[in-house]
């Protein structure tokens, strides 16, 4: 009896219970992080950053302008959600399939075929509610997208290995070809199923001995053993000294190193030449690395170098050698079918079809000379687009050096290593995949960056399920185990090894590694069918095992899926977060008309390019990125480009000038800034020096320092420049994200507007607390709109962060601190500036209100300082309740660390000031007694202790 359309059924439940979970919980507009510009990329197709999405945006366009959401962010949110649905579906018709390889045959019966069925549906399922696959799910990343066509090829190659012997079996490579080739244009992940797919057609088409197969893979370890050994041998005579250290060892030329492992790969082939003739395990890993590198970085990388040498940079003529190349390609198709040479066309048709497929990368040069307002690189011509391809504006990394920075920060960070090694198995392998994988499969601790695993969510059931799943489907079907072994490998440790990624990390890179965990939840699927299988084995003597094959399948989607789900379905749903839109919005509303913004990052850049480029919201403001302020091509672009109509940049510098920028020795020194009698009297500026001398004038620090060089970056130059030339009549704005050393040393010259703070040539002392806009301020704080202004309107959005049901993770909380912040400068405005305690209380109160701390957690130091000013305001009522829950935590932390009396506003400090204002001196006494086991003679902790004394036995007294 057919079980398909049962199969099929079950495979469109996995899909729908996968498409349900996802649009319940997906981000209703933009995220954080690169989200922001994918998809205001999408909507206006433009150029986002190195190596470039095309297809994703082409993609993302055609959904932006399906009626399917009011949003434009949540209809291109929509291709994660329908990717990530089709990939679980996927994924389950995989497992199903390679369950059905290794049986060859049909199910005998219903529960036969339910065994197999809901032991694939749990392993899809468990992909599906995974940390980090959950994550891709519901935003506009490339990586729910990329693990599709992972899926799809995986898929399509497992139909192949089905219908290898029909006569039109090609079309199934050919179609992957042109998949993987589509796929660069997401991401280059995909690409990595190429040598898995080369092991399935090798070990279809051209391996039949079973036992050499299995000598070879012994040889094959033995051999990378002999490589490493020979490695030192070679060192050492060429040095004429001992064997190497490993930190001689890892400065070896990756030249060296790939001359030499050619070489022994050919010494091993003739050693083991009549294996070689028979089969071995060493032809499909060799062809599929061979495959590897002809796609990437062959045809993606090399052949737009190619065209360029040919063609040089004529656009025209780029144009007519790609051409040319088609033409040859198919050239090529025509002569090895007329010549009966099936390999060779079957490569040749491969290659043109993946080729036809990285063509979306046309649309990055035609949309570059557009001048797009996103313009990432300008990639306008092909030696363009060969630079923009390899990243070049991120910088090179070499491979086998581990630990290659010289920043300070990082040298100081590699001491915590004893090696390369070290740090390689450590960090780059345990701590950035190892980690990962643990999360998804055993339970995280926190979603706070570094957090470590916890087995008390999931209890670790899924990671040995898996783990078994491995092993079982080596006892049943090596061959094909070995191909997903191979893939997990690539996908998951090689990438670790390949990205080379330094400590720390601005974010976790879970992401990176999805493809592996696909095949791990494959593992899954196999491991819940291994376990169905050893039941029978263990008690084949029992005539009716079905109950109890039932029970195991219900009980492993309640372990598996099930708690997954549990475990991951607050941190993962989105559905009422409005966080980045409200940011972005409320920082593009912190700047007056006309202003230019200069951003920190990624999360204070993109979502504000969202804004801007598709909802249309102050479109007068011209953002400049700090970090692209050290390109060329950015500088110019703002310099010389106005998009929708926006002012450009006023710069000094030419084209020219900017394109010789770089860094430069920088020691302390004065700089002025022209000031006219028109903005000494708009700005109402007293100072004598200024209106004498028509100027401001300040020390500029460097900003930054290497070594014992003092030096001063392009960025600070750029900076500095469109400050001047803004010449008072442009606004101009540095986000609060801003680190300190990016503002020039303008502290004194930096006025409060919301969460950004505007250059004025107007001096302020920051003791006096005037630093503030107040009314503007105010306005941001206390009016808050019921829809949104696409031009000026002071007043923030604070929409759910008083929502306890919505899920906050620590950037949502870190960039909220920032309206924090403002809060706390209006009020300590209001008290110490104005001398007006009723609005200093009613400030934070209304900061309260709007991020109350049982939603969003304050640090108990802040919590220190807010209790401290409603105390100086004199509300008691509020100070006690503050002051009791700041007690309670600095009481935990000097138990964590009693010996911390040094640090800012440290537990002893925070203890005994609530302790004295509460007139608790008994329990002051208590702490500065431990303080003095630490401190015997420190004179000013023994005043303290006399002063509690006299306090508490005054308090006798009342």
């Amino acid at each position: 009896m057919s079980y398909k359309i049962l199969n099929r059924i079950i495979a469109a439940i996995v899909f729908f219970i996968s498409l349900l979970v996802f649009i319940s919980t997906v981000q209703p507009s933009v995220s954080f992080w690169d989200c922001g510009e994918f998809i205001a990329s999408s909507y206006a197709m433009q150029v986002p950053h190195p190596p470039g999405t095309p297809f994703f945006l082409i993609l993302g366009r055609l959904f932006s302008m399906l009626p399917i959401a009011e949003n434009i962010g949540l209809r291109v949110n929509m291709i994660s959600v329908l990717s990530s649905a089709f990939t679980v579906m996927l994924l389950y018709l995989i497992a199903v399939k390679l369950i059905q390889n290794y049986r060859k045959k049909e199910p005998d019966n219903l529960i036969d075929a339910l065994a197999i069925y809901f032991s694939a549906a749990i392993g899809a399922l468990s992909l599906s509610f995974s940390d980090t696959f959950w994550f891709n799910a519901v935003e506009a990343e490339v990586y729910a997208f990329s693990t599709f066509f992972i899926a799809f090829v995986i898929w399509l190659m497992i139909l192949w290995n089905e219908k290898a012997d029909k006569p039109d079996n090609e079309k199934y490579l050919i179609l992957i070809a042109y998949l993987i080739g589509l796929s660069t244009g997401v991401h280059l992940m995909s690409v990595l199923a190429i040598v898995p797919i080369v092991m399935v057609v090798v070990f279809r088409k051209y391996v039949t001995d079973e036992e050499v197969l299995k000598k070879t893979g012994i040889i094959f370890i033995i051999h990378s053993v002999i490589i490493i050994l020979v490695a030192f041998a070679m060192w050492a005579s060429q040095n004429e000294s001992t064997p190497p250290s490993y930190e001689e060892f890892r400065q070896i030329d990756s030249r060296f190193w790939m001359v030499f492992i050619v070489i022994s790969i050919l010494f091993m082939g003739a050693l083991y030449k009549k294996i070689f003739q028979r089969s071995s395990f060493y032809i499909p890993i060799i062809i599929g690395g061979i495959a590897l590198i002809g796609v990437y970085p062959g045809i993606v990388k090399y052949v737009p170098k190619l065209i360029t040498i040919l063609s040089g940079n004529d656009f025209t003529m780029n144009i007519i050698v790609s051409v040319l190349l088609f033409a040859v390609l198919g050239g090529a198709i025509y002569w090895s079918s007329k010549n009966n040479k099936p390999t060779f066309n079957l490569i040749f048709k491969c290659i043109f079809y993946a080729m036809i497929g990285i063509t979306t990368y046309a649309m990055i040069i035609i949309r570059a000379n557009q001048e797009t307002p996103i313009n990432m690189n300008s990639p306008k011509t092909f030696t363009e687009l060969e630079s923009y391809l390899n990243r070049e504006q991120y910088g090179d990394f070499p491979i086998f050096k581990r630990r290659y920075s010289n920043e300070p920060h990082q040298q100081l960070i590699y001491t915590n290593y004893s090696s390369d090694l070290d740090f390689l198995l450590r960090y780059q392998m345990d701590h950035m995949f190892n980690r990962y994988l643990f999360w998804n499969y055993i339970g995280r601790v926190s979603t706070y960056q570094d957090s470590g695993v916890d087995w008390k969510d999931l209890y670790g059931i899924p990671f040995f399920i898996g783990l078994f799943g491995l092993y079982f489907h080596f006892r049943r079907d090596w061959k094909m185990a070995s191909v997903f072994l191979v893939m997990f490998i690539f996908l998951g440790y090689l990438t670790a090894f390949y990205q080379n990624q330094q400590e720390p990390q601005p974010r976790e890179r879970d992401y990176f590694y999805v493809g592996a965990f696909f095949v791990f939840s494959l593992w899954i699927a196999l491991g819940m069918r291994g376990l169905i299988e050893l039941l029978h084995e263990k008690f084949d003597k029992i005539k009716n095992l079905k109950p109890a094959t039932i029970i195991l399948l219900l009980a492993g989607f309640i372990v598996v899926p099930a708690n997954m789900y549990r475990a991951n379905y607050f941190e993962h749903d989105r559905s009422k977060n409005y966080v980045p839109w409200d940011y972005a919005y409320n920082l593009l509303q912190s700047v007056a008309p006309n202003a230019i913004l200069f951003t920190n990052g990624d999360n204070d850049t993109f979502p504000l390019w969202y804004l801007q480029d598709v909802e249309g919201v102050r479109r007068d403001v011209r953002i400049a990125n700090l970090s692209l302020l050290n390109t060329p091509w950015y500088i110019k672009q703002l310099k010389n480009t106005s998009p929708y109509g926006a002012e450009k940049v006023a710069m000094s510098f030419t084209d020219e000038e900017i394109d010789q920028l770089t860094v430069q020795r920088w020691e302390p020194v004065e700089v002025s800034i022209p000031v006219t009698d028109d903005v000494i009297k708009e700005w109402g500026i007293t100072d004598t020096a200024v209106i004498k001398h028509k100027k401001i004038s300040w020390i500029m620090k460097n900003p930054v320092q290497y070594g014992n060089i003092k030096a001063i970056r392009v960025q600070d130059l750029a900076v500095l420049d469109i400050i001047m030339q803004s010449k008072w009549k442009r606004p101009v704005y540095f986000a609060m994200t801003c680190s300190e050393d990016s503002k020039l040393s303008l502290e004194d010259y930096l006025q409060m507007e919301g969460v950004a703070l505007r250059v004025v040539p107007k001096k302020f002392d920051a003791q006096s607390f005037e630093y503030i806009n107040e009314p503007i301020v105010r306005k941001q704080l206390f009016d808050e709109p019921e829809g949104f202004s696409k031009t000026y309107r002071p007043g923030f959005k604070f929409r759910g962060l008083n929502d306890k049901t919505i899920f906050f993770d620590e950037n949502h909380e870190r960039l909220t601190q920032n309206y924090r912040n403002t809060f706390l400068r209006l009020a300590i405005h209001y008290l110490y500036h104005l001398k007006d305690s009723s609005k200093a209380i009613e400030t934070l109160n209304m900061m309260e209100k709007k991020i109350p701390r049982d939603v969003i957690p304050l640090d108990y130091r802040i919590e220190h300082d807010v209790a401290r000013l409603y105390y100086a305001a004199g509300d008691m009522k509020q100070y006690t309740i503050y002051a009791k829950d700041v007690i309670k935590t600095a009481k935990q932390m000097l138990k964590i660390n009693p010996q911390d009396f040094s640090s800012w506003n440290n537990p002893y400090d925070v203890l005994l000031t609530h302790y004295e204002n509460l007139k608790m001196y008994k329990e002051a006494l208590e702490v500065l007694n431990q303080l003095s086991t630490y401190l015997p003679n420190d004179v000013t902790v023994k005043s303290l202790i006399d002063k509690f004394k006299r306090l508490a036995e005054g308090n006798k007294g009342n």
